[in-house]
Parts: C-alpha cells; sequence; structure tokens
C-alpha cells in the first residue's frame, strides 16, 4: 500500500506552516495581551485607584523607559544612515497630518482633531514594550531611531497644532526645552553619550559598578509588564459612538500601511541594507494608536470631541496588539 502522507510542497503543507508560524507569532504577544487584560479586570474590579495608576505610569515614563533605552543606545554605535530613517519618518508624519486636513470633509468626520489622529504613534507608552516583548531589549535601539523622526514631529508640529487648537501655541525656545527635557530624549541622548565615552566597559570593571548596571537593568525589564497594565487599565470604549472612530483608523491605517511597506522594503532593506529587526521596527511603529497626549489638549468642556478622541485611542489600541502578531510573522525574531 503507498505511503499517504503529504508531500511538503502541496498547497495544504504551505497553509499549515503559514497557520503554524501565526500561532507562534501569537504567542510571543500573548503575555502582553494578557497583561493588557489583567489590567482591564484590575480596573472592573477597582483593585487599584487611578491615582496609584497615574503614579505607574509616572515610574514608566521618568524611570523605567528612560533606563531601557539608555541601555539599548549605550551598547550600539549610530552610523550616519540611521539620521535618513529620522528624517524620513519626520516627513511622512508631516505629510499624514496635511492629508488629513485636505480629506477631513470627504471622509465626513466632523471633528477638528481628526488630522491630528492620523498622526504621530503611541511609542512611549506601547510601542518600545510590544516590540522589546518580541525582538528583544538589545535590539530597542533599532525601534528608538525609527521612533526619533515622529518623536520630533510630535514636539514640534503636532503639539504645535494642538495647542492652536484649544489656545495658544509655545514659543518655539520653550518647545525645545521640553523636548530637550523629555525622559525619553534623555535616556536616548545619554546611552549615545555613554557609549561613546565607554562607560559600559567601566561599569563591567568592578563587581560594585556591576551591581549599579544590574540595577538599571531591573529597573528596565520593569517596562513591558507595567505599560500593558496600564494601557489595559486605562480602555474606554463606549459602544454605541464606535463609527466615527473606526473611520478614522481605517483611513490612518490605509495611509501608513503602504507608507511603512514602502519604508521598510525600500529604504530599510534595499537602500539602506540594514536587517529585519529595522524593518520590523518601521511596520510596529505604523500599526501603533495615536499618541496617548491628545486629549490632554482638549477642553474637559468639549466632551464630544473628548468622546471621540478617547474612543478611537482606545479601538486603535485593541487593533494594534493583533495587528503586531502579524508583523512578528512577517519578520521573526
Amino acid at each position: 500500500m503507498e505511503n499517504l502522507t503529504v508531500p511538503q510542497s502541496t498547497p495544504f503543507c504551505s497553509v499549515r506552516i503559514i497557520f503554524v508560524t501565526f500561532l507562534e507569532s501569537v504567542s510571543k504577544v500573548l503575555p502582553v495581551i494578557l497583561l493588557f487584560l489583567l489590567g482591564m479586570l484590575l480596573n472592573r474590579r477597582q483593585f487599584m485607584r487611578p491615582a496609584t495608576m497615574a503614579d505607574l505610569k509616572n515610574l514608566v515614563i521618568k524611570i523605567t523607559l528612560p533606563a531601557a533605552l539608555f541601555l539599548a543606545f549605550s551598547r550600539v554605535s549610530l552610523e550616519p544612515r540611521h539620521l535618513i530613517i529620522v528624517g524620513v519618518m519626520f516627513g511622512a508624519c508631516v505629510l499624514a497630518l496635511q492629508l488629513g486636513r485636505l480629506i477631513r470633509p470627504i471622509v465626513q468626520v466632523p471633528s477638528p482633531y481628526f488630522p491630528m489622529l492620523l498622526t504621530g504613534f503611541e511609542a512611549g507608552m506601547m510601542g518600545y514594550a510590544i516590540y522589546a516583548t518580541v525582538y528583544g531589549a538589545d535590539n530597542l535601539y533599532k525601534f528608538g531611531i525609527v521612533d526619533l523622526g515622529q518623536v520630533i514631529f510630535v514636539f514640534f508640529v503636532l503639539v504645535g497644532a494642538l495647542e492652536r487648537q484649544s489656545s495658544a501655541a509655545k514659543p518655539l525656545k520653550e518647545t525645545l526645552l521640553a523636548f530637550l527635557k523629555t525622559p525619553v530624549i534623555i535616556g536616548i541622548l545619554a546611552g549615545v553619550v555613554a557609549n561613546q565615552i565607554g562607560l559600559m566597559a567601566l561599569l563591567n570593571s568592578s563587581p560594585i559598578l556591576t551591581g549599579v548596571l544590574r540595577t538599571v537593568e531591573l529597573m528596565a525589564g520593569l517596562t513591558t509588564p507595567l505599560i500593558a497594565l496600564i494601557i489595559g487599565y486605562e480602555m474606554q470604549l463606549q459602544k454605541d459612538q464606535l463609527w466615527q472612530p473606526l473611520k478614522t483608523i481605517g483611513v490612518r491605517l490605509l495611509f501608513w500601511l503602504p507608507v511603512g511597506i514602502a519604508i521598510s522594503v525600500v529604504l530599510i532593506d534595499r537602500v539602506l541594507q540594514l536587517d529585519r529587526g529595522f524593518q520590523a521596527a518601521v511596520l510596529t511603529m505604523i500599526i501603533l494608536p495615536p499618541p496617548f497626549v491628545i486629549p490632554l489638549f482638549i477642553p474637559e468642556a468639549d466632551q464630544p470631541n473628548r468622546t471621540y478622541v478617547v474612543n478611537t485611542l482606545s479601538l486603535a489600541t485593541v487593533v494594534t496588539l493583533f495587528a503586531f502578531a502579524i508583523v512578528t510573522a512577517v519578520y521573526p525574531p
């Protein structure tokens, strides 16, 4: 009797391989999703007060995430070609903002905050966490390089647009100082300086200094679980007001998916000849939600726009968690 095993080249086998690869990718993202769900449960059970979560967010933004970025950038030498990525990401964000202003009447989203929701990314409170979970802390600098262009955009363009929408814009000098004082930027710059002066070799030269370095590593390790819990805890979705957010996320993805794929395949791979970690960093960036700071610029009295923006951010967060599994399947670590 003939052997009835399916040949390796059959379509069935190919589908099975793709399915297994996708499951493996989901398994890598699953810890973040489970922590996200735990955060939602903690909120539902009122396990922690909102003030406690605000303190944890402050801890992440000012200590654990800068520590992770310091370690990542202190262990790698930056190259001039990396600046091209920064410039391209900045330009793409500006283009998305202008496009949003042009098409708002066409897509029939009445909120003036629609263009702001098409551009910028929540890298600090989400991107770094999910990227590091799959691709490792040693590769975090790759995501940091991709992030730098959009961070500059957020500080110098997006925040100004938001301030003009709600109040008077700040002077350029004040904006620049705020940018340089941002803990994330301080962590990146400190890591670059540490790399140039050989600080890491010094820290590894004695047991006491090594202990200091391990302390920084422990603090950095808290970033991903804390961020996942915080995002889950703060998730807000109002089911009866999701149509406008759904349209916004759809338009956002229609712009950023082809742009991100072009940057990843053409610029990163063919022109700059960088590795898949950079390609994965670009695609991780473009599926992220808009910056979580946007609601902070909306007046409390403007409840309809606040609801629209918060629902958009919450829904985009859910989309990101599932889309990231696809990214890891396309670019496995």
